[in-house]
């Protein structure tokens, strides 16, 4: 039983014209109750979280409402079947009170879904307690970085061996003029220090290699792996992606792929690599046999561009990208990163890879393996 019962703060209690009563706006996660008996409200008006349940019955009795003790244990009970109540006696060893007021609205947001039936609070230890290794700190891996750090994600290890250009700051989000020259991952670390001081990071100045004691280091501990960066590495063999990939693998560490530009943008797939999917070197094949068109002409420019059989002369060609872009794929990305490792509710892309058409937002659905 419920200690300090505290209708959920993501749901509002409605009452209409006909006196009907209803607990929350979204249908999958309200409650209606026809014909209300007069009790119901002033005991609703109780369930604050602040009291226990024998206080909450003893000050109903004082105010002379007409209510059955075992008719307060019985709503009650119903309440928290319905996942509308939580336990305001919960008490996180983990979180801090400055905390638990800078993730409100997301802890609110934890209660709405629920899809583990516990604390909010849970699901945001889940957060604290993880360790992100982001290997590339552009455009992608500076969104996200962000908005992980925003989010309260323990520990970031952010990974790039590359310095801050100007060109750098109009979409990688967490740098400023004044960073032009300094190395990335140390910037990064001031700029999301700014934003959230209860976010460790650590700063791993180098590129990946596929070199593996140097990659089995800069993944170390890490609960989940970013891969944010501009690459077609599931098309070819001996690469970096497939080099971290492997060692995932063996730790049972989560992948996440991502990326695309002002024109489609994609997320996915999470490689869960917890044993209920084929490897990556499997999983890729049959994409590496749907990657080529049927049309000749095209066919032909993309082997020569994984060949890298450029003739660009002395001109520098650079990916084109923008800002409003990399927010959109990172908010996505980050939106099923946060909901894998808290459990709160289902992410949808384990094994899947989303594309979303920037011209028109048509989405496409690619299915990369099948999880158990």
């Amino acid at each position: 039983m419920i200690t300090k019962p505290l209708l959920k703060q993501s749901h509002h209690v409605l009452i209409a014209d006909d006196g009907d009563i209803c607990i929350g706006e979204i249908p999958e996660v309200s409650q209606i109750f026809e014909n209300p008996p007069v009790w119901l409200k002033p005991v609703l008006g109780k369930l604050n979280g602040k009291k226990t349940v024998p206080r909450i019955i003893k000050e109903l009795t004082s105010e002379k409402v007409q209510v059955a003790e075992t008719e307060v244990y019985h709503l009650i009970k119903m309440l928290s079947k319905a996942n509308l109540l939580q336990d305001n006696a919960y008490h996180s060893a983990l979180l801090s009170n400055e905390e638990i007021e800078r993730y409100d609205r997301q802890l609110l947001q934890f209660g709405l879904i629920d899809q583990d039936r516990v604390h909010p609070y849970v699901y945001q230890e889940r957060l604290k307690q993880s360790k992100v290794a982001i290997f590339g700190m552009g455009g992608w891996g500076t969104w996200c970085s962000l908005l992980l750090a925003q989010a309260g994600v323990g520990t970031l290890k952010v990974i790039d061996g590359d310095d801050v250009e100007l060109s750098n700051i109009n979409r990688q989000v967490l740098y400023k003029t004044r960073d032009v020259g300094m190395q990335k991952v140390h910037a990064a670390r001031n700029s999301i220090n700014e934003f959230n001081p209860n976010v460790e990071v650590e700063c791993f100045d180098q590129f990946a290699t596929t070199i593996r004691t140097e990659l089995e280091r800069l993944v170390g501990n890490a609960s989940f792996i970013v891969l944010a960066w501009a690459a077609l590495g599931s098309y070819r063999t001996g690469t970096v992606e497939e080099a971290i990939h492997t060692i995932a693998e063996e730790k049972g560490i989560p992948v996440i792929e991502l990326g695309g530009d002002p024109l489609e943008i994609s997320i996915g797939p999470i490689y869960p690599y917890n044993g209920t999917h084929t490897p990556y070197s499997q999983s890729h094949e049959n994409e590496r046999l749907r990657f080529y068109s049927t049309e000749p002409d095209i066919q032909k420019f993309q082997k020569a561009r994984l060949k890298h059989a450029f003739i660009d002369g002395e001109r520098e060609v650079n990916a084109w990208q923008s800002s409003p872009s990399l927010a959109a794929m990172a908010g996505l990305a980050c939106d099923q990163i946060i909901k894998f490792i808290t459990k709160y509710d289902t992410n949808t892309i384990s094994g899947k890879r989303i594309y979303l058409d920037l011209s028109t937002l048509s989405k496409r659905e690619e299915v990369v393996f099948e999880c158990d």
